[in-house]
Formats: C-alpha cells, structure tokens, sequence
C-alpha cells in the first residue's frame, strides 16, 4: 500500500497540471528602453513576489525594431534580469507586422513566405542560444480561426508548424510556444479541432481570451473557451492567454487598462483544467504602472 501510494505521490509530482505556468507576456517597445535597469529589476522582482513564474518575450525582433546587436543585447540584459528574479523566461523569435496580410496570398506564394518565417524564427533562436539560454521558444505569429479554415490553407499551416518544430529539435528539445485567437469565424468545435491539429506537431498552443477585444459576447467567448480547452477528452490548448487591457475607438488598435474592478476579476481566473494561465500584457499590470509606459 505504501508503495501504491509513493507511485501515485510521483504521478502527480510528474502531472503537466501540477506544473502548471502562471505567467506574463511583455510585448518588448522601442519606447521601454527608457526604463531603468533598477526599474525593471524591481518589476521582475515584484512579479515573482506576486506569484508570477514566467516571463514571456512576446518577440526579440518586430521587423526591423531590435535587429541590430545593441539592442538585442538590451533585450537579453532584460531577459537575465528577470531569471535572476527567480522567473522563467520564455525567448519570443521573430515577428513580421505583415503577418495577417501576407496570408493571403496564392498557396505557392505562402508556403514560400511561410518558409522565409521559419527561416527567420530559427536565426533568431541561433543568435540567442549562445548568449541566453531560455525555458521554451515562442513563435510570434498568431493564428486566427479566418485565414485557416480552408483545408488547403490548413494543410499548409500544419506542415509549417511540424516543420518548424522538427527543425527546432535540431537546435534543442526546449518547448516550442504559440497562441491563437478567435473571433466567431469557425464554430467552437471546429476552433478546437484546428488547436488539436496544431498539437498534434508538438507546439503546445494558448488560447486568448478575447476579453479585452471584445469582439464576441461572454457567452460566445465561454464556448470557445470551453471547447478549446478539451478537458473531456483531448487537449487541444496548453493555456488561456487572459487579456488585461481595454481596446479603445479608433481605426487603429490602442488600449487602457482594464478597470480596477475587471483587472481584478482577469488576474483570478483560472484557466479550464487547470492548465497554463497567461496575462497580457505586462505594460496594463497595476504592478508595472509608472514603470513601464503603456500609453503610445
């Protein structure tokens, strides 16, 4: 009996649900530069006092922004403060603010470009291995529940991610990250079928949770929610992105700041089953205000 419950005690020791993240992403600015080391160090610092275990690089490149060696060794200082804190970081690769547009393109010219993303992900991975070795990789690119729902489409999208994953593997066995999003274009089952085929090539994938976009009611949004996180069965997503911001009118994308009241509500949920909880973004943190700017 006692040997029963040893092999249990270490069952759950092992269970992924044991080691569950409960983490930030922080979408890295040109404008945050003016934060001091001390600044950021106290952040870090602050986040895990909080309870916070992960940071997440959302990107160590946004096209051209961070591309040459000063900055990117700004971004790594950055990156080693928050380990030294006590917190897991988690390397974001190479973001193209073309992404959405480009998927439109005919299937021969996005495969190739599809490519060209691979190619770029795995030179940043290769440029920061050396310096600053992460917990796990993030591919910065999003995937919608519009751009994939023809089946050539997700063929194509499928065989990237196996492809980058394999490739990856080569570099290290560390996890590879992505998130996804919806907005009501596939039904909720089909939304999770989509997260399960993406799990199937071994990149675990967060869901966020539309909150701050609002595009969807809370009801709607639960059922996304609900499915996606495959707690009866399979288990499409790792984790629930919880968005910590208001969008604001404009023909631009701008936010606030959740409410001190919703802010409150987001910082304690749970994500289904269990599994990764994620904030974005650090910037609309009550921790990071007069720190971290998030007005433009």
């Amino acid at each position: 009996m006692l040997k029963l419950r040893h092999y249990l005690f270490l069952l759950l020791l092992a269970s992924p649900l044991v080691n569950a993240m409960n983490g930030v992403i922080w979408q890295p600015q040109l404008r945050d530069m003016t934060v001091s080391p001390t600044q950021w160090t106290s952040l870090m610092q602050n986040l895990h006092r909080q309870g916070f275990d992960t940071l997440v690089l959302q990107w160590t490149q946004y096209g051209t922004a961070f591309s040459n060696a000063q900055d990117s060794q700004w971004l790594q200082l950055r990156a080693d403060a928050a380990r030294k804190a006590g917190l897991k970081v988690i390397v974001g690769l190479h973001a193209d603010p073309d992404f959405f547009s480009r998927q439109k393109q005919s299937a021969a010219a996005l495969s190739h470009y599809l490519t060209r993303l691979r190619m770029a992900d795995l030179r940043q991975a290769k440029a920061w291995n050396p310096v600053f070795q992460p917990d796990g990789w993030y591919i910065s690119a999003e995937i919608d529940d519009l751009n994939w729902r023809n089946p050539a489409a997700r063929a194509q999208l499928i065989q990237w991610l196996r492809d980058t994953r394999q490739q990856f593997a080569a570099l290290d066995t560390k996890p590879l990250y992505i998130s996804s999003f919806f907005a009501g274009h596939m039904t909720p089952e089909g939304y999770s079928r989509m997260l399960a085929d993406i799990r199937q090539t071994g990149i675990q994938v967060w869901v966020q949770d539309g909150y701050g976009v609002d595009k969807l009611t809370p009801t709607e949004r639960q059922r996304y929610l609900t499915a996606s996180a495959g707690c009866e069965g399979l288990t499409p997503a790792s984790g629930t992105v919880y968005e910590l911001f208001k969008t604001l009118p404009g023909k631009t994308f701008s936010a606030e700041p959740l409410p001190t009241a919703a802010m409150k509500s987001q910082l304690a949920a749970r994500s289904e089953c269990n599994k990764d909880r994620l904030y974005f973004s650090l910037r609309y943190l009550p921790t990071a205000n007069g720190n971290l700017p998030w007005k433009s």
